[in-house]
């Protein structure tokens, strides 16, 4: 029985069909399997390389602005600055979150993880965004009671009176030196953002992604913390406060988004529209020069960290051998996952029948 038939020999295609690939895979694919396997292997250790150096220089220059940026805070009195040097320790340890979480993501499937370690990218994530949040309620607690404390006790009748009464409120004048800075932190962290997202983009890691933005993020308070010890300097002093409540907010924002992206992957949605998309061009190009696919439809897939996996049904003749409809069936695998890099697997359930799109 070599022929599909549209009544009784559905079972038996699914039949042959794993005993086939069975054949194929232990005893006629060995050398292309090492072969694949080395390429892949060696990827994936190039890709920990590039992720791994990234974020040790960004965990190195974390350390250095947080020590230089708190201890000049509190010397010359910048609560903005102080606010910065705390965003910049929340940085630190998203690093070493990353830094593991970036590094799991990559190791190859096995009997725990038969889909990967990809979910470990989602996991990264959302502990990048929970420490941003934290730190976000944190500054902006500490940025209010230093505003509170500027604020006079009696309402001055007049604007010489309010300032009389904040200057004299601000006992310990800020020493504007501080500006420097924050000055050097916008610079180094908005470097370090547009080298860590371009490796993150390039290796399509969630986790790499949320880190750069996470410097983006630290870069603008500190842009911040700048205005406000400037503004300060120049005679508004409640400008300093008001900069750092600022940074909380922006923080504060920067961690629920990425907080929303983490959760709706964790919670399995619908992979974007364009790789849908691009696995449907590919099927099309394949269907145009292969007469025996008929029609393919309920395409659908999930995210797994950097990787994708998509299942979908593909309808082939039902008058050719099981042999030709498995390689028609490698031949669309291939095709999808040359056309969209970031598709790791594809499941595809051959039919035979004309049956609506379902899942």
């Amino acid at each position: 029985m070599n022929k599909f038939n549209r009544n009784t020999n559905k079972p038996y295609l699914i039949f042959e069909q794993q005993k086939r690939w069975h054949i194929n895979h232990h005893h006629h694919g060995h050398r292309n399997e090492e072969h694949s396997g080395l390429i892949a292997a060696l990827t994936i250790s190039d890709s920990k390389s590039r992720g791994t150096k990234i974020t040790l220089w960004g965990l190195a220059s974390n350390v250095g602005l947080t020590a230089a940026k708190g201890v000049a805070g509190v010397v010359m009195n910048s609560a903005s600055l102080v606010a910065d040097a705390a965003h910049s320790l929340s940085d630190l340890i998203s690093d070493f979150v990353t830094l593991y979480t970036f590094r799991k993501s990559r190791r190859p499937a096995d009997a725990t993880h038969p889909y990967g370690y990809g979910k470990y990218e989602s996991i990264g994530s959302l502990a990048v965004s929970s420490l941003l949040i934290a730190g976000a309620i944190g500054i902006g607690h500490h940025s209010y009671e230093l505003l509170v404390e500027l604020l006079p006790v009696e309402i001055p009748t007049n604007i010489s009176e309010l300032n009389g009464a904040i200057n004299s409120a601000n006992l310990h004048p800020l020493n504007p030196n501080a500006a420097w800075f924050a000055a050097a932190s916008v610079l180094v962290k908005e470097i370090l953002f547009r080298i860590t997202l371009k490796i993150g983009l390039e290796e399509r890691s969630d986790v790499l992604i949320a880190n750069a933005w996470h410097h983006r993020s630290d870069a603008a308070s500190s842009l911040v913390a700048l205005g406000a010890i400037v503004g300060s300097y120049l005679g508004f002093p409640f400008l300093d406060p008001v900069g750092g409540i600022l940074v909380a907010g922006m923080i504060m924002k920067s961690g629920f988004e990425i907080m929303l992206s983490s959760l709706k992957e964790l919670a399995d949605m619908k992979v974007e529209e364009d790789i849908i998309c691009q696995v449907e061009k590919a099927v099309e190009k394949s269907k145009g020069t292969n007469s025996n696919i008929v029609n393919f439809h309920s395409i659908r897939g999930r995210k797994s960290g950097p990787f994708h996996l998509i299942d979908m049904v593909l309808q082939v003749d039902p008058d050719i051998t099981v042999s030709k409809a498995h390689h028609i069936e490698e031949q669309v695998r291939r095709a999808v996952k040359d056309e969209c890099k970031s598709v790791k697997e594809v499941l595809m359930h051959l039919d035979v029948e004309d049956q609506q799109p379902h899942h």
